[in-house]
């Protein structure tokens, strides 16, 4: 088996829309991503993350909690992140029950995000508008975790406490993450233990604002622990702060260029989608993938050319973990695959020998 791909002190996990492929139906789609995800649990990948959409063809799994169903019977090691649970869409009571179920079903490999929603189109289609969504996300997260820990779930504002009969399988509950482009967010984030996906692919602040956002995080991190404080974050001996790229492997970076170009144009399309279809002109124009590349925002080119990006990467941030998006758009599922395995193979353990050598240096 594959060593598990990560350098001294940074880790890889996967990262995933299961966005709609043109010419081929949500089946063969879910199909391919699960082959996917087998090959990254065998490889040593350590998280595999899934968003949440609705009303778009950027979020062909608008069920999370289905989808990761599923994977946890095709993988047995990769841990398995929801990210995010978009909670002001669900009642708590059910959310904490779905946590639960997961979490039983994988073993005690999941991991949970949540947030209050990227997009005010896709809350209002649930009748929720940005202002109720963060009201509701601080107490009904409380509630969700509060029902894990004491197995008792109770409402906010009041009502009938009701006794879980479905616990999660680690205590007091499943690690925590949190994506985020606000770097006001990041120290109060830190203080309470969760993992943080700061910055995604075409959409990152500069490698100097990581850095500092990954700074404060840190500080404040150990000062709440200190105290007795800062939460749960699993088995680790701290919670991860990373970011994410979307990622293309291939044997020359010519090749690479030429696959991804035509691939991401469909899966931007996507994730503007509703953007452009209620008039907002912010996503209008889709961004060049070498122009994204020289500006470090994706990881594309051959193994080598990757590998130092990622080192570049990692050497200007400091993030601890990173997360790729291998599959997007309409690249080919044999394109993904062959894309991960170059990045199991060949990527990793280059970063692993230049962040070791940096490290002794």
């Amino acid at each position: 088996m594959p060593t598990a791909p990560a350098g001294p002190d940074l880790e890889f996990g996967l990262f995933d829309w299961v966005d709609a492929a043109p010419g081929r139906d949500p089946a063969d789609v879910y199909d391919a991503r699960l082959d996917l995800l087998a090959e990254a649990d065998r490889g040593g990948f350590a998280v595999y993350h899934l968003a949440e959409h609705h009303g778009t063809p950027l979020g062909m799994a608008p069920s999370p909690a289905v989808f990761l169903a599923a994977a946890a019977r095709v993988t047995r090691r990769i841990r398995l992140a929801p990210t995010t649970f978009v909670v002001p869409l669900y009642d708590p009571l059910r959310l904490a029950e779905e946590i639960a179920m997961l979490d039983q079903l994988s073993r005690g490999r999941l991991e949970v995000g949540v947030g209050k929603g990227s997009s005010p189109i896709e809350a209002a289609m649930y009748g929720v508008e940005p202002p109720e969504a963060a009201r509701r996300f601080d107490a009904e997260v409380a509630a969700v975790l509060g029902a894990l820990e004491t197995g008792v779930f109770r409402r906010p504002g009041g009502g009938a406490d009701v006794a879980l009969h479905l616990t999660a399988h680690q205590r007091p509950h499943p690690p925590l993450w949190y994506p985020t482009t606000n770097p006001a967010s990041v120290p109060g984030l830190g203080e309470r233990g969760y993992n943080v996906l700061f910055g995604f692919g075409f959409v990152t602040p500069p490698p100097e604002v990581v850095r500092e956002q990954r700074d404060a995080f840190t500080a404040r991190f150990h000062e709440a622990r200190a105290g007795g404080g800062a939460g749960h974050w699993g088995d680790r001996a701290a919670p991860r702060f990373g970011t994410m790229r979307h990622v293309l492997v291939a044997p020359t970076d010519e090749e690479a260029v030429a696959l991804a170009r035509p691939a991401f144009a469909d899966h931007y399309a996507s994730f503007a989608h509703l953007w452009r279809a209620h008039g907002d002109a912010r996503f209008a124009t889709t961004p060049d993938v070498e122009d994204l590349a020289a500006r470090g925002q994706f990881l594309l080119g051959s193994p080598r050319t990757v590998a130092d990006r990622i080192a570049a990467l990692a050497a200007a941030t400091g993030v601890d973990y990173l997360a790729c998006a291998f599959a997007w758009g309409s690249l080919a599922p044999a394109d993904s695959l062959r894309s991960l395995r170059l990045f199991r193979d060949e990527v990793a353990p280059a970063v692993r020998a230049a962040t070791g050598a940096a490290a002794r240096s």
